[in-house]
């Protein structure tokens, strides 16, 4: 399970809080177990060194920079992008990204890709930034903080055992909502009642919908709201049983804590009955 990932701070240090990425970086170059799993440079505001450096050959490409998308300074996103096989595609992109495209080198990504050096997976960790347009030396307090938690959602995507662990306690919240009559239909902040990171949240729910068990409405914005698929809720059911069977002795809907048990399919008689 391991992969060669490349991790990119980027941003201009003259710029106040443009200047999260770099801080994160060395951060990062500092961390033993991150230099076993990434290779992790600054470019400044090179896109040309980006797509130098990708000439290595990577699985997985990690930006960090600041990022304007509306948010309270100091929010963190997490975000898997799809970069365009064509540069005539890229300007629908950089669109659908509101202002992000200042920040995220689209075009030297694009270009990595008709080149055949971008990795298969693009990973954007970005902060909100507090101001970033008069010339000044060091990030502000809360965007300095978020440095903190920006280290530790990197480590952690840098760890896939880490990452499925989190994509699978998001499946079983998601069933859980659901067989409770909270759901179908879920949106980010109803899952931050139970796990209070939306940086990960954001990235489990974008892996989720790829690998087919949730389905997204108003596509990966911050109105989506997600629904299990059919294949989403057997996996959520199972692994939410597996999870609490020891504690269960009859499920809040009629249904047991036997997780094979027929009385989840609306069949046979229930073996926790009596």
């Amino acid at each position: 399970m391991t992969t060669r990932a490349l991790v990119v701070g980027m941003g201009n240090v003259l710029r106040g809080d443009d200047g999260f990425g770099v801080e994160v970086a060395k951060r990062l170059q500092e961390m033993a177990d991150v230099a076993r799993r990434a290779k992790v440079v600054e470019v400044g505001i090179g896109g040309v060194h980006l797509v130098q450096e990708l000439m290595d050959g990577y699985d997985c490409l990690v930006i960090v920079d600041a990022v304007d998308r509306g948010g309270a300074p100091g929010r963190l996103y997490v975000l898997e992008l799809e970069v365009p096989s064509t540069p005539s595609a890229l300007e629908a992109w950089e669109r659908d990204l509101t202002d992000m495209h200042e920040a995220v080198p689209s075009k030297a990504l694009v270009m990595a890709r008709a080149l055949g050096v971008l990795p298969a997976r693009v990973l954007l960790v970005g902060c909100q930034p507090a101001q970033t347009d008069d010339v000044e030396i060091g990030l502000s307090p809360v965007v300095q903080k978020a440095v903190d938690e920006a280290v530790t959602r990197i480590r952690s995507l840098l760890d896939p055992v880490e990452e499925l662990k989190r994509r699978d306690e998001i499946l079983q919240v998601m069933f859980w909502l659901q067989a409770e009559g909270l759901g179908p239909d879920v949106a980010p902040p109803d899952l931050l009642r139970f796990v209070d990171d939306p940086g990960a949240i954001d990235m489990a729910l974008s892996r989720l919908v790829d690998d087919g068990y949730i389905t997204a409405e108003h596509g990966l914005s911050a109105n989506a709201r997600y629904r299990l698929t059919r294949f989403g809720l057997e996996e959520g059911r199972r692994r939410f049983f597996d999870e609490f069977e020891p504690y269960l002795v009859r499920h809040a809907h009629g249904e047991c804590g036997t997780a094979d048990c027929s009385c989840h399919s609306g069949g046979g008689e229930c073996r926790g009955a009596g």
